[in-house]
């Protein structure tokens, strides 16, 4: 016996038994079957500060939707902050003793005001898809005034 299941995804399956039941069991079969599929069932908060090196942070594998960031800067002068999808040498993130060798996009650069914070939230989240098998988002204070002392913090989702 051939199961339905087994030929129909799950969409599918919600609409055909919306057509059984009518429309209003349609509109929470076809939502059942959308929230099962679409909404992340991992959030992430990573924390990091990036003084006088490139460092980088980040869940090492799966998608990263990154739904903010927030740049602290703890210095008495203003410092720009490039943040990117970094390449390691070794396993990602910083473990094991890799380094960062390059970057790829997202490419982004911010100019933090003194002793101030950053928020950038993104509406709609900004997607960091796993780079040579690492899913991590790095960053370098490019401005290396005073000693360039800035936090990071990412809130997001992984899939």
């Amino acid at each position: 016996m051939i199961r339905i299941r087994d030929k129909m995804s799950t969409l599918a399956l919600a609409a055909a038994a919306a057509a059984f039941t009518g429309a209003a069991g349609a509109a929470g079969s076809i939502k059942a079957a959308y929230v099962e599929q679409v909404i992340p069932s991992h959030t992430y908060f990573g924390h990091m500060t990036v003084v006088n090196a490139t460092n980088s942070i980040g869940p090492g594998t799966g998608i990263l939707g990154i739904g903010s960031i927030t740049l602290t800067n703890f210095d008495a002068s203003p410092q720009q902050v490039f943040i990117f999808v970094p390449s390691y040498s070794g396993d990602g993130c910083g473990a094991g003793g890799s380094t960062i060798i390059g970057g790829t996009t997202p490419m982004m650069t911010f100019y933090v005001q003194p002793n101030s914070t950053l928020h950038l939230p993104f509406p709609m989240p900004l997607v960091i898809n796993p780079s040579a098998g690492n899913t991590c988002i790095g960053a370098e204070v490019t401005t290396l005034l005073h000693g360039g002392s800035v936090t990071m913090d990412v809130d997001g989702v992984v899939n």
